[in-house]
């Protein structure tokens, strides 16, 4: 019995190595893209001419402030600048957000390795800072806007753009959507203000009435911020907004119903993946913070879906899930066993301590 437990161990140590191996794989190629690529990852100073990564899918980065200021979540001149470089040297083809709203919706072609550059917040930084890197590489992009902090002088925090800069960039190609009108924020859930949540995202909690808003309130609330920011940008800029970018990537089910009743048909969140025609909820990979490389952004960017999963169930992620889950049950088994053939062993000992006294008391 003890080789048999002995060969079951050695068995069970060999699989947990593995799958330990495995998980070790998957998180290494899948989490650089979670929060700014960072590592040292490397990649060739060009690709060969025509190297395709993937077909008919879009890799969507994301960006909030690029610029030198010396903050965590700023992106430096110098990276994006090298970025930009390495994206063009290695056969990637910038889209714009026509051409991604119609891949979307309607299965029109993209070009191969196609990526779609998205900024969040309108900073200031993006006309004064980013816009002149973005033109100086011919490179289309979208900013989405915090509506209310657009050329309001009241707005504190960090600058934000005004409309004329906005209808300058506009004029030049870019493009700009909504990131809400004024709901880029998290509030209390309840009483004591402890559980924040996004609000365009859940109910919140109402001082005044002593309570959280009902879903009928919540709908109400989001449907009247997003219909209000979509009527500012067409009287500034006289574009109809489809297009949204969740604050925090946050979304709901009656929050994608209200953007199905306002006419936003492509949404955008903050969960890292490739996306495919179809995917009206997109993914995107962040692509800026002060720690991003800019190297192995591109090699993540030249696995495509085997690093980034596929656009509706992330390959990556679940590959990764089940393998914890069979991790988990064959542990599960083998306690299972362990505690039988120690219950099996208990037993036939304590059987045989019987025999043997009712032996020795005949005798």
């Amino acid at each position: 019995m003890k080789r048999k437990f002995a060969k079951i161990m050695v068995a069970a140590i060999l699989i947990a190595i593995f799958v330990q191996l495995e998980l070790t794989y998957i998180t290494g190629s899948s989490q650089a893209s979670a929060s700014g690529i960072s590592g040292a990852q490397t990649v060739s100073a060009a690709g060969a001419a025509g190297s395709v990564y993937y077909r008919n899918k879009v890799i969507v980065l994301m960006y909030h402030d690029v610029s030198d200021h010396h903050d965590p979540k700023s992106l430096s001149l110098a990276k994006f600048k090298e970025q930009l470089r390495l994206m063009k040297e290695n056969h990637f083809h910038w889209i714009t957000m026509e051409q991604y709203k119609a891949f979307i919706l309607r299965g029109a072609a993209v070009p191969d390795n196609a990526v779609l550059l998205t900024f969040d917040d309108g900073y200031e930084t993006f006309y004064t800072d980013t816009y002149p890197i973005l033109k100086q590489f011919h490179a289309p992009a979208t900013n989405f806007l915090i509506v209310s902090t657009i050329g309001n002088p009241a707005h504190k925090g960090v600058a934000k753009l005004n409309w004329n800069q906005v209808r300058e960039m506009r004029r030049s190609g870019y493009d700009f959507y909504s990131h809400t009108f004024d709901s880029h924020a998290y509030m209390a859930a309840d009483l004591s203000g402890k559980k924040q949540v996004p609000m365009l995202m859940k109910r919140i909690y109402l001082k005044e009435k002593h309570r959280r808003e009902t879903e009928h309130e919540y709908e109400r609330r989001i449907t009247n911020d997003l219909r209000r920011a979509n009527e500012v940008l067409y009287r500034e800029l006289g574009i109809r907004s489809d297009v949204l970018a969740f604050p925090y990537g946050a979304y709901s089910k009656p929050l994608l119903k209200v953007c199905d009743r306002l006419g936003i048909t492509v949404t955008l969140t903050v969960k890292s993946g490739i996306d495919e025609a179809g995917q009206r909820n997109g993914f995107r990979v962040n692509a800026g913070g002060m720690d991003n490389d800019p190297k192995a952004l591109i090699a993540v960017m030249k696995k495509g879906p085997e690093a980034l999963g596929n656009s509706r169930f992330g390959i990556a992620a679940n590959r990764m899930f089940y393998l914890q889950l069979t991790m988990l049950a064959f542990t599960i088994a083998l306690l299972l066993f362990v505690r039988f053939r120690f219950s099996l062993a208990a037993q036939r000992g304590k059987l045989g301590w019987m025999k043997w006294k009712r032996w020795s008391s005949a005798s």
